[in-house]
């Protein structure tokens, strides 16, 4: 009998050692609305409700009839029924919810590009910034290659086996391509923007693989979170949780 009463909730769980006599329940019980709101939550949200009733009020309750605990069900049934039909309730309850799922406002799930859009928009920029040094004279690109053979030494420096050796092969290069930018200028151009589309693509290349593995991440932890704001969803009328805990 004491595992049913303190699963059946606060409206017939605050029965079990109170009772009741004419006049205002939660005053003759020394009880206080905020004390029965409180109980009724825990009893709801609560994962081993204990019904929490001050001693005075137990006391006061001994000393009533069988007769006047039933008529206290009744009367705390309006004080009950009140409060989880209030706002105040209600809002506490989505913000209980929210908490246990770990959902935000708003209720919508971040969405992440695909592979392909990702690899689509590294062609689109490689495109543009090849058209870009198109325009350029051989002088202006003649003009970038040692701040460029500087940053490739700079990355060897912390590159691994494979990227030192891709790295090595376009430092060659560059460092072949120099002087033909003052005794060939045009053959220069068109061999270093050819070297330019290479080594464009494989540092993009890399660096969508890297995008890629952490939109992987962010797809599953969007699935989790589309996981968890279902399990929200299906409990976020309190009505039925009531219903549950009353039935049970």
């Amino acid at each position: 009998m004491k595992k049913v009463f303190t699963k059946i909730f606060l409206l017939s769980a605050l029965t079990c050692g109170l009772a009741f006599r004419s006049g205002d329940v939660l005053t003759d019980l020394k009880l206080s609305s905020e004390l029965v709101g409180e109980q009724v939550f825990d009893q709801l949200t609560a994962e081993h409700p204990v019904l929490r009733v001050p001693y005075e009020s137990r006391q006061i309750a001994r000393q009533f009839s069988s007769a006047a605990r039933t008529m206290s069900v009744r009367a705390l049934y309006p004080v009950v029924r009140n409060y989880v039909q209030s706002d105040g309730f209600r809002k506490r309850y989505d913000a209980w919810l929210r908490s246990k799922y770990q959902v935000e406002e708003g209720d919508e799930v971040p969405e992440t590009p695909t592979s392909e859009n990702l690899r689509a928009a590294q062609n689109a920029q490689l495109t543009q910034i090849l058209e870009t040094f198109s325009k350029m004279s051989s002088e202006m690109l003649a003009l970038m290659l040692p701040q460029q053979m500087n940053d490739i030494q700079q990355q060897l420096r912390y590159a691994d086996a494979p990227q030192k050796s891709a790295l090595t092969r376009d430092l060659t290069v560059l460092r072949e391509l120099q002087p033909l930018s003052s005794s060939r200028p045009a053959e220069f151009k068109t061999r270093y923007l050819e070297f330019m589309k290479g080594y464009l693509a494989r540092q993009m290349g890399q660096g969508v693989v890297e995008e890629e593995e952490r939109q992987m991440q962010a797809r599953e932890r969007a699935e989790d979170y589309r996981r968890r704001l279902v399990e929200y969803r299906a409990n976020a009328n309190p009505d039925l949780a009531l219903k549950k805990e009353l039935r049970e």
